[in-house]
């Protein structure tokens, strides 16, 4: 370990009505975290540079620290943390802290508004996209009401691109 002073790791972090998503983008291939109802520890040192990681994240409101699920894959180290209260609304912000941390940011690709999830809970008023690619191709296009019988201007035959010599000789010739 270097003796450099420790930086915080960068993050994203998304939410579900009942967890939180959190995603360390670091390599770090032996991490320390611990979770309290109310904070994150984390520290570890990140690969390649071999820098010296560490944070303490105070949550926005309590979690339940015994349903944490983590992953530490190859690029990052993924956290499923359950709220404690699963009713209540989306939390605004993940920290309670007054100015939004640098290194923290929204991880787009999991997040959902609050409405998204009741609009899919609702049933038969929600479709996702798999249903309406379905609907998609199974209506096939007719076209027998269509009048064929009927000449456009787009039925004509198209002149030439070139001229063909023999063609210029004959208008001379007229």
């Amino acid at each position: 370990m270097s003796t450099e002073v420790a930086v915080p790791p960068p993050a994203v972090w998304a939410q579900r009505n009942d967890v939180l998503y959190l995603t360390i983008n670091v390599e770090c291939p032996d991490p320390t975290f611990k979770f309290t109802e109310d904070t994150m520890y984390f520290k570890g040192v990140g690969l390649p540079e071999k820098k010296n990681l560490e944070v303490t994240i105070n949550f926005y409101s309590k979690i339940n620290p015994d349903k944490v699920v983590s992953k530490n894959i190859n690029r990052c180290i993924e956290f499923v943390i359950t709220k404690a209260d699963t009713k209540a609304p989306y939390w605004p912000k993940l920290t309670n802290d007054k100015t939004k941390p640098h290194w923290l940011k929204v991880d787009f690709n999991r997040w959902k508004d609050e409405g998204s999830d009741d609009e899919m809970n609702e049933g038969d008023n929600a479709m996702s996209l798999e249903d309406m690619l379905r609907m998609k191709n199974d209506s096939k296009l007719s076209f027998d009401d269509l009048d064929d019988d009927q000449e456009d201007s787009d039925d004509e035959a198209m002149p030439g691109l070139t001229e063909d010599k023999d063609d210029k000789e004959e208008e001379e010739k007229k």
